[in-house]
C-alpha cells in the first residue's frame, strides 16, 4: 500500500495505493473469533515499533496510512503522539509561490515568481529559522545540521523545480535568498510570519500555457524516531500566457548607465554600453530609453538578457534586484 512491500526499500519516489488502506481494515475485521482484536492490536502495536528502517523523508506518510487502519486504537498512543506533533508541523508552514506582477504573462518575454515560506512564529523558533535551506552544505568548509545528515538543499529545490516546470517553461535562473540576511517579516495573519526564499525567472514554452504547477521544498525537524522529513508543497497558480508579450513587469528605483566607446569612430562606429538595474525586472530596451538618433543609424543591439541576482536587504517590502545590460 505504500509503494513496496519492503519498508526499507520506500522512498519519496516510490507511489502508494491510498485505495489498500481500507480494503486491509476491512480484511482483519472480517477475520473470525478473537482474531480481529489481536491482530489489530499487534498492527497498532508495531505502527510505532518498526519505524527504524523507515526513512525520514516518508514517516509521515507511513504513519497517515497506518491511521488509517487501527483508527484511535490505544495501543498505538505512541505513534499517535509523533503523528499528530507530525500534522501540527504540516498545519503550521506552507510553500506560497506568487508571481511578481500580473498573471498576464505573454510567452516571448520572461516573468518571475517569489517563493515564500508561510509559517507560525512557533515554527520559526523551533527550526531555528531556515537558512539552511539555500545553503549546498556538503560543500561548505563546515557544516552542522543538527544531528541530521548535511544535505545539498540548494540543489535540492532547484532539481525539484526543473522537474516540476520543465515540461511548460524554462527555467532561466533561481535565486536564492541569502542565508546572513534571510529574516522572517509579518504578515496580516495574526501569529504568522513569512520568509523569502527563492526568485525563480521562467519563460513560457507556448502561448497554450495556462498554470505553474505546485513547487514542493522538503523541511527536516528532529523528532523521538531520529528526524523526519515534512514535504510543503505550493498551489498551482493560474497564468496567461496567450499573448506574446504580457503586461510589463513592475519595475522600481531604475537606475540607467550610459556608456560612449569612441575607439572606432574613424570607422564610423560609436559603440554604446547600457546598463540597467532596479527593484524587479528590468524591461526591454526601447521600453526604457528612446532609441531614436537623429543622424545615426543602429546597426545592431546585443541583449545580455535580465538577470535578478539578489533580493534587497534593506528593504521593508520583498522585492529582488536584477540587472541588465546592452
Amino acid at each position: 500500500a505504500l509503494g513496496a512491500c519492503d519498508l526499507g526499500n520506500i522512498t519519496d519516489k516510490t507511489v502508494p495505493d491510498l485505495r489498500q488502506y481500507r480494503k486491509i481494515r476491512a480484511a482483519m475485521d472480517k477475520l473470525p473469533g478473537s482474531m480481529a482484536g489481536i491482530h489489530m492490536t499487534k498492527f497498532a502495536n508495531n505502527l510505532f515499533t518498526r519505524m527504524s528502517p523507515i526513512k525520514p523523508e516518508i514517516k509521515f506518510r507511513y504513519l497517515r496510512g497506518g491511521f488509517e487502519i487501527v483508527g484511535d486504537h490505544p495501543r498505538a498512543w505512541e505513534a499517535k503522539n509523533l503523528y499528530d506533533y507530525y500534522k501540527d508541523l504540516v498545519s503550521e508552514i506552507k510553500l506560497d509561490v506568487a508571481v511578481d506582477g500580473d498573471d498576464n504573462v505573454g510567452h516571448e518575454q520572461p516573468f518571475g515568481i517569489y517563493v515564500n515560506i508561510l509559517h507560525t512564529t512557533e515554527i520559526e523558533r523551533e527550526s531555528g529559522g531556515f537558512g539552511k535551506y539555500v545553503q549546498n552544505q556538503n560543500s561548505l568548509m563546515f557544516a552542522y545540521n543538527y544531528g541530521r545528515p548535511t544535505t545539498d538543499y540548494r540543489d535540492k529545490f532547484s532539481d525539484a523545480v526543473n522537474q516540476a516546470l520543465g515540461e511548460h517553461f524554462e527555467v532561466m535562473s533561481i535565486t536564492f535568498q541569502s542565508p546572513d540576511t534571510m529574516k522572517s517579516r509579518p504578515t496580516a495573519r495574526s501569529g504568522w510570519r513569512v520568509t523569502p526564499y527563492a526568485y525563480v525567472l521562467l519563460k513560457p514554452l507556448g502561448p497554450q500555457v495556462d498554470r505553474i504547477a505546485p513547487l514542493k521544498l522538503d523541511l527536516d525537524f528532529l523528532d523521538t524516531s531520529g528526524y523526519v522529513v515534512i514535504p510543503i508543497e505550493s498551489p498551482a497558480v493560474v497564468v496567461d500566457a496567450t499573448d506574446k508579450k504580457g503586461l510589463q513587469r513592475p519595475i522600481a528605483d531604475l537606475k540607467v548607465t550610459q556608456t560612449l566607446d569612441e575607439r572606432q569612430a574613424d570607422d564610423g562606429k560609436l559603440i554604446v554600453e547600457i546598463t540597467a538595474t532596479g527593484h524587479g525586472l528590468i524591461p526591454d530596451l526601447d521600453e526604457i530609453v528612446d532609441l531614436k538618433r537623429e543622424n545615426f543609424e543602429i546597426v545592431n543591439i546585443d541583449d545580455q538578457g535580465v538577470l535578478p541576482n539578489s533580493f534587497d536587504k534593506d528593504s521593508d517590502g520583498i522585492q529582488i534586484v536584477s540587472d541588465r545590460s546592452w
